[in-house]
């Protein structure tokens, strides 16, 4: 159960400085445990922040990252339900979502206009789903078309990739400090935007 933001063209230090977080030195593998929260820079000027929690990066996330440019947000769960969720915004608006609960397992939820290659994505992951057996199936294919999506618009795959990334900690606080604060992270992270709107 992760997820995960991915901002093109944002500088790293105004987005930690912004969510009150720094780096901790600490190189850790995202989902690991090792941080609650951790980030990278990628290829065509992508930063990554990496939750090791599902709501981490729902919508309202999403939409306020989109100030600092055109953000990419993921969340996917695995285990239970097989839930994934991408969507996409740009100042502070919702451009496209496409999101997946395995019950039943072709239940797929599109909102917006979603990036062109996810026409080809969805049929592709429709028809391995009929090929297995549909809805007896005992996978879900489905499951992959918002991670599918989200690749193929910022090229990041958060369960496929390798890459390690850097260990983030409140400002002035420990990594520990921040997995304290796990149930009330969204409010510390989103402060610093509502303050501004005062």
């Amino acid at each position: 159960m992760c997820s995960w933001v991915a901002v093109q063209g944002a500088v790293k230090a105004e987005v930690l400085d912004a969510l009150s977080l720094s780096e901790t030195g600490r190189q850790v593998e995202p989902g690991s445990g090792a941080a609650f929260l951790s980030c990278a820079e990628r290829p065509g000027g992508w930063l990554v922040l990496f939750s090791d929690d599902f709501d981490w990066a729902d919508r309202d996330q999403v939409l306020e990252m989109s100030r600092f440019g055109l953000t990419i947000g993921c969340q996917f769960e695995d285990k239970v339900e097989m839930t994934s969720v991408a969507r996409a915004a740009r100042h502070g608006e919702e451009l496209w979502s496409v999101s997946h609960a395995n019950n039943p397992k072709q239940r797929l939820e599109i909102s917006g206009e979603p990036p062109g290659e996810f026409a080809a994505i969805r049929d592709r992951l429709f028809r391995e789903q009929e090929d297995a057996g549909g809805e007896e199936a005992g996978v879900d294919f489905v499951h992959e078309i918002p991670l599918e999506v989200a690749r193929s618009v910022c090229g990041y795959r958060a369960d496929e990739d390798e890459m390690l990334f850097s260990g983030l900690a409140r400002a002035g606080g420990s990594a520990e400090d921040l997995g304290l604060r796990k149930r009330g992270l969204l409010g510390i992270l989103l402060s610093p935007f509502r303050a501004g709107r005062r």
